[in-house]
């Protein structure tokens, strides 16, 4: 039948509207995420600049302020911006002689340095611009008496404060896409709101970002907040066009993600699993699991290209992972029972248990196989520390990272804070408002069809309709009812990998920043209207309610931002920066020290370091060990002969590390008598280079904090000349 003209212009105008209010929205959204990005991006760098009062310190005094990790990664921004031409810092970053002298290491294949390249070729390409006055001032800094004053320039035209510029506004972008994907799952711009509130209500325990800014999680975060949203975009949208652009931009977020964080892979290895329960539980169908394989298995193939083959990566639990979800979906995913009677329902039942255990058992023993047959154990230490953890089981590598507070279980206070601001009782009233409503939603549906079916029935027998349900039908009851269960899979999925962080945040409290995150996450479903226990007659007494249950929720807010913003500091390291310029000077030769001070001499000094901080390898882990001896009670010549071998020139003792006490035993003498328990009665190394003469290692230089000593190296034996008669 042709549509009558006069219905057209109608028609149109009714079209014209909806894609006007379309455009609205979006541009509210986007508009909300950009605000309150912002705002995130100017606290946290106001946050930054309290603690160290960075516009007044000299460059290097800023270069000293990046602690341990930190100045390790900066020391590459740090080359590829004042490296000429540009390839020659690039060569520099894949020949690296610096940082483990004297091998050469390629930068890109070990270290996640991605972030500092990108943001370093961004700033040559803007350096013409960036380079002159409007960018760029400099003024002089008195530093009280007997310090000379020194010369501090500030601007983005330098190129620290361009580094950190960049870092501050993926901050902002954190909160941004943490506000979108809120605002998607709970279907609310009021639930992203609340995301938010709640984010900066917990501020300390979402992120450090303000205090340690270029850690490879700050970075990395506000991506995985992205992957995360566009999965529930991919998991909510049904348009193919649309979902087509989502996995064109979940694989460049997915590569990013993988070249951000190191960590990124135990991430990624819970998504899967999350998606294969999913899979198994018919949450999602077998093709949406297959796209979502195929958007990780081109990601990861794509960024161990850019990182060069990396060792930890290719060989890592989430890869082997990825290879047996990806047989099993190709080979084996038709092999599933078609449930009709309980006894269907129990088999299939056992037989989902035995595929995730088998495909745990097949990954875990695949990853073995690779691992040996490559000769890798670049992530050993990560299971060794899981495994310290339950046990009594200790080594020096796991104590120096379970001595670390970050690494420690989750503390209690951490769980108090989250629970005075409601964050952890609107999760709990969030996830059972959810759970109850596809419970009762199911129960409906199976009401529904009850009744359908026997009007059916009794119309087909001629009975009337207040014959009961037949005995058949009852005993199917959870058959029926599993049928008519309809989980939101993005739901399903966002509360998951909730419960997979806060296992991972119990572990380690470094990772609680993922816990917290996700907990502001799910938060935001409480005010999906859909999910409401309350009878509709109560409706009208919801905004009194969230009047009410707000109140304490911006009390915490209000005292959180007080108590972080009235924190002032400022930097000073007097003892070090008198080392650094005495090395400048004075040095030239490759250092062996503690991790934080060899990571500051590399970036400061640009001279040649033996250990760093970087850990996540097998090599740098044995450096370490063979460094950290002066603190222990080993013998002088031993310890000698170990260092001379690395080819140290000279050996940096620091007081700290050698007279430092611990309440928990974690000073490196008690770290040392647990690794090596013959040796307690033997006086300490550091404290005999300290206080004696000793062959072998002549001091050089020495201040209230560091000791340095010059070593002589075997290999050169003076031979008397001799004649032949």
């Amino acid at each position: 039948m042709e549509k009558s003209p006069e219905n057209e212009p109608d028609g149109n105008v009714q079209v014209q509207k909806s894609f006007g209010k379309k455009v609205l929205i979006f541009m509210i959204i986007f508009g909300l995420a950009y605000l309150l990005g912002y705002i995130h991006y100017k606290y946290v760098s106001h946050l930054f600049e309290n603690d160290r009062n960075f516009l007044f310190l000299s460059d290097l005094e800023r270069e000293m302020s990046f602690r341990t990790e930190m100045g390790f990664y900066y020391s590459y921004y740090k080359v590829v911006v004042e490296e000429r031409p540009f390839l020659a810092g690039i060569y520099k970053i894949i020949f690296d002689r610096l940082v483990e002298y004297p091998k050469d290491v390629n930068a890109f294949n070990r270290f996640n340095i991605i972030p500092e390249i990108i943001i370093g070729s961004v700033y040559r390409y803007l350096e013409p611009w960036l380079n002159n006055t409007q960018y760029k001032e400099c003024h002089m800094v008195e530093r009280g008496p007997g310090h000379s004053p020194v010369e501090s320039c500030i601007g983005i035209g330098k190129p620290v404060f361009f580094y950190l510029e960049a870092i501050w506004w993926l901050s902002g972008l954190t909160v941004a896409a943490l506000f979108l994907h809120a605002t998607v799952l709970s279907q609310s711009i009021l639930g992203g709101i609340l995301a938010v509130i709640q984010y900066f209500a917990n501020h300390a325990e979402c992120t450090r970002v303000q205090w340690a800014p270029n850690e490879r999680e700050n970075l990395a975060m506000p991506l995985l907040l992205l992957q995360s949203w566009l999965i529930t975009l991919r998991l909510t949208e049904t348009s193919k066009n649309k979902l087509l652009k989502i996995e064109v931009v979940s694989f460049f977020v997915n590569i990013l993600c993988l070249l951000f964080w190191q960590f990124t892979q135990f991430i990624f290895l819970t998504q899967l699993a999350i998606f294969f329960i999913m899979e198994q539980l018919k949450i999602i169908d077998i093709k949406t699991f297959s796209v979502f394989l195929y958007s990780h298995f081109c990601s990861l193939h794509t960024a161990v290209l850019f990182l060069q083959g990396n060792d930890m990566l290719k060989c890592s639990l989430y890869t082997t992972f990825l290879i047996t979800v990806s047989i099993y979906c190709l080979f084996l995913s038709y092999l599933r029972i078609k449930i009709r009677n309980k006894f269907d329902l129990f088999v299939e039942s056992w037989l989902i248990i035995l595929r995730i255990l088998l495909a745990v058992s097949l990954s875990w023993y695949l990853k073995k196989l690779l691992s040996e047959y490559l000769e890798i154990e670049e992530d050993s230490h990560v299971w060794d520390i899981l495994y310290s953890k339950f046990t009594n089981y200790k080594t020096f590598h796991t104590l120096i990272y379970t001595c670390s507070e970050v690494f420690d279980f989750l503390k209690i206070s951490s769980v108090i804070n989250m629970t005075r601001s409601l964050l952890i009782p609107f999760v709990l009233i969030s996830c059972v408002n959810v759970v109850c409503h596809w419970h009762r939603d199911s129960l409906n549906r199976c009401k529904v069809r009850v009744s359908r079916s026997t009007e059916k029935e009794n119309d087909e027998n001629g009975t009337d309709n207040s014959v009961t349900v037949p005995e058949e039908k009852k005993r199917d009851t959870i058959l029926l009812y599993l049928k008519n269960l309809r989980i939101e899979s993005a739901v399903f999925y966002s509360i998951s990998q909730m419960v997979v962080y806060g296992v991972m945040a119990a572990l380690v409290m470094r990772l609680k920043l993922l816990f917290s995150t996700q907990m502001c996450l799910v938060s935001s479903l409480i005010v999906n209207k859909k999910y409401y226990l309350l009878p509709k007659s109560f409706n009208k007494y919801v905004p009194i309610l969230w009047a009410i249950a707000i109140v304490p929720v911006l009390s915490e807010l209000s005292k959180n931002i007080n108590k972080e913003m009235s924190h002032i500091g400022e930097f000073n390291d007097y003892p070090q920066e008198q080392l650094l310029l005495w090395i400048s000077k004075e040095a030239n030769g490759a250092f062996a020290g503690s991790m934080p001070i060899s990571a500051t001499i590399m970036l400061s000094t640009r001279r040649p370091i033996v250990a760093h901080p970087h850990y996540e390898h097998l090599e740098a882990r044995k450096r370490a060990y063979s460094v950290y001896k002066m603190y222990g009670k080993f013998s002088l010549n031993d310890f000698y002969e170990e260092i001379n071998q690395l080819r140290a020139t000279y050996l940096i003792v620091e007081t700290k590390y050698c007279y430092g006490k611990s309440k928990k035993g974690c000073s490196f003498e008690s770290i040392w008598d647990i690794e090596e328990p013959a040796l307690k009665s033997n006086p300490k190394l550091c404290h005999t280079l300290l206080t004696e003469p000793v062959d072998h290692f002549y001091p050089v230089f020495r201040n209230d904090h560091y000791a340095v000593f010059r070593l002589h190296d075997f290999s050169i034996q003076y031979m008397p000349r001799t004649f032949d008669t």
